[in-house]
């Protein structure tokens, strides 16, 4: 019987011997491996016919696996293996790292580029870069190149002129040289509606030169926005500075006087120049029967007071506003839900026809007192917090100590808002109202929607551009109203709101 010793491996090859095999037949050697590496045969022959015989077979680069050394009888039919002994093999080649798994990962879809989102950029751009602070470190240094500083006679003249310099010194430039977007230098929007009117343009008419259209407003819009001004208005920001007013005049008012008996000045420090001046100016200032008309002109929003004229006094309203507003915000809403989705497109036509429908309010009240009255009561509400940001009204009305504010006027509000009673609602929220109010407002006025060969990609550039200030302005308005516009779209008046909100706390 054939016998196989354990092999052993050397010099490359597996040696084994392999004896009592039987003289004059023919034998062979076969190492069997994996699959990998096969089948090696070598001639078994014995020397001298013998019955002993070694053999070696290459195993280099073998790889791992069971391997087994066999003796195959070659004398007999079919050939026949007569001895074989198996063992295993670490193989000597460098092993194969495990392959990665297979990563697998949904994106959200990508923006298809359109030219329009400059204008978007810009204005977010240009509005963000007003912040109080450097509002009012410009008043500031103006009051302070002035003879007299604050303790001027003109203080007043000088913090508007600083204030109305503030809002002009920087406005949305778009340069465009390859006219991918604005259209003979100006916006898309503004040169659909001057392109109306030819014999009005670049002095065609020598009659009517002065009666031209003025193309430096056809690449910028107006800087600001009278929904700004509106949100300050229902904070209480106009009837603070009044209440603080009158008190300072020693005059007493039927209602919320009593909470500034011990509002005195000092003789030696400004803010009682800043208060004298003001006063003076009072006939010159926007009253607010003129802001509330122009409310209703541009939005069609109310406020209730016993200053205002009632509804009849207006001879027109923008009625369809404050709806299409609010659907644009719920559509936003509804896209974002939908693009945050990654195995879903989000489909953003909803968007792109609240849009239109904005942009098409927004139009009809650009007229008359359109650029005047916002821009001149954003004037004198900037003013008028500078005047509360000053460091004397802190001793008055400090607010609480441990409650962050933005910006240094705002504790002022809250506390007169506090101490007469006119809701428990933060400034803090109103101010996020008018501000994020103004960058939607802004971006949906000036962009060309009501182009035809507009598409939905527009109107998801520009909702994804404006997600903050969308969730911002959604939320701020539900703390101040209470209404939630993810749930659904609610056109009752923001005054109305408000009201009932006091009333159902005064009964509280």
């Amino acid at each position: 019987m054939v016998k196989i010793q354990t092999p052993r491996f050397k010099d490359g090859e597996v040696r084994f011997v392999a004896s009592e095999l039987t003289r004059h037949r023919s034998y062979e050697a076969r190492l069997v491996g994996p699959a990998e590496f096969g089948t090696t045969t070598r001639e078994l022959a014995p020397p001298g016919g013998g019955t002993t015989a070694k053999v070696g077979l290459p195993i280099v680069d073998a790889p791992s696996g069971s391997y087994v050394v066999q003796v195959v009888d070659l004398g007999v039919d079919p050939e026949q293996v007569v001895a074989e002994s198996e063992f295993h093999v670490v193989g000597t080649s460098t092993p194969q790292d495990e392959p990665e798994p297979a990563r697998v990962q949904l994106a959200r879809t990508a923006m298809a580029p359109t030219s329009d989102v400059v204008l978007t950029q810009e204005i977010l751009r240009v509005t963000r870069a007003r912040r109080f602070a450097d509002y009012q470190l410009h008043v500031d240094r103006t009051l302070v190149r002035e003879t007299g500083g604050a303790f001027s006679p003109a203080a007043y003249e000088v913090i508007l002129r600083a204030t109305r310099e503030f809002l002009e010194r920087d406005t949305t430039t778009i340069i465009d040289p390859g006219g991918n977007y604005l259209e003979r230098g100006n916006l898309p929007y503004l040169e659909n509606v001057a392109s109306r009117y030819p014999d009005a343009r670049f002095g065609r008419t020598a009659t009517d030169v002065v009666a031209d259209i003025d193309d430096d407003l056809l690449d910028r819009p107006a800087p600001v926005e009278l929904i700004w001004t509106y949100w300050n208005e229902e904070s209480g920001i106009f009837q603070v500075l009044n209440l603080i007013l009158a008190r300072f005049q020693n005059r007493r008012l039927p209602r919320g006087g009593d909470a500034l008996q011990r509002f005195s000045l000092s003789y030696l420090r400004p803010l009682r120049n800043l208060l004298y001046t003001w006063g003076d100016h009072e006939i010159d200032r926007l009253t607010v029967r003129r802001r509330a008309a122009e409310y209703q002109y541009e939005y069609g929003l109310d406020i209730i007071g016993r200053a205002v004229p009632g509804s009849l006094q207006y001879v027109e309203r923008r009625s369809r506003f404050l709806e299409s507003f609010h659907t644009l915000l719920h559509e936003a809403l509804v896209f974002y839900r939908l693009d945050d989705d990654t195995t879903v497109v989000a489909d953003a036509f909803p968007v792109l026809n609240a849009l239109r429908d904005t942009h098409r309010v927004l139009a009809e009240g650009a007229e008359n007192q359109f650029d005047g009255v916002p821009l001149q009561s954003r004037i004198e509400t900037l003013a008028m917090q500078y005047v509360l940001a000053q460091p004397e009204m802190r001793e008055f009305l400090g607010g609480r100590p441990m409650v962050p504010y933005e910006e240094p006027w705002m504790d002022r509000v809250d506390t007169l808002r506090s101490l007469c009673g006119w809701g428990d609602t933060s400034v803090t929220h109103f101010h996020e109202l008018a501000v994020y109010g103004e960058q939607l407002v802004m971006s949906v006025r000036w962009g060309d929607w009501s182009a035809v060969n507009l598409t939905a990609d527009s109107a998801a550039n520009w909702a994804r551009l404006m997600r903050d200030p969308v969730h911002r302005y959604v939320h701020a308005y539900r703390t101040v109203t209470g209404v939630d516009l993810q749930l659904g779209v609610d056109a009752t008046m923001p005054a109305v709101l408000l009201a009932r909100r006091n009333r159902a706390r005064q009964r509280a």
